[in-house]
């Protein structure tokens, strides 16, 4: 059986979200090197962030797994990312663009940080 529309999100959501915490490690590695007097807030905040993320990967490949769906291999290519996956016993691949990509990321720490404003 093919994957469905819920699938393809959450294979997605299991490609994008490494380069989710990739960014947030890169960005408090700048804060704290910098002389921000907010450094240790930003950092708190980045920190919950990053392991909010980490424990939706963990929610995500249990998911993954209850669907019988499996990323099989991954290649970094100069304009996109190329994931080869297993779907209920279905082969198939999926190419994200980088552009694509970042904007996905962006938009995903942007909902975050909405999320600690209504708090």
């Amino acid at each position: 059986m093919k994957a469905t529309e819920e699938d393809f999100a959450l294979i997605r959501a299991m490609l994008e979200l490494p380069y989710l915490i990739r960014v947030l490690d890169a960005d408090m590695k700048l804060i704290d090197g910098s002389k921000l007097r907010t450094r240790a807030v930003l950092l708190r905040q980045l920190d919950r962030l990053r392991e909010e993320a980490r424990y939706e990967m963990r929610e995500l490949r249990q998911k993954l797994r209850s669907r019988n769906i499996k990323i099989v291999k991954q290649i970094r290519m100069e304009d996109k990312l190329h994931a080869e996956y297993v779907c209920r016993g279905h082969h198939d691949r999926m190419a994200l663009m980088w552009s694509r990509v970042k904007c996905d990321v962006e938009e995903m720490i942007e909902a975050r940080l909405a999320a600690v404003r209504a708090l």
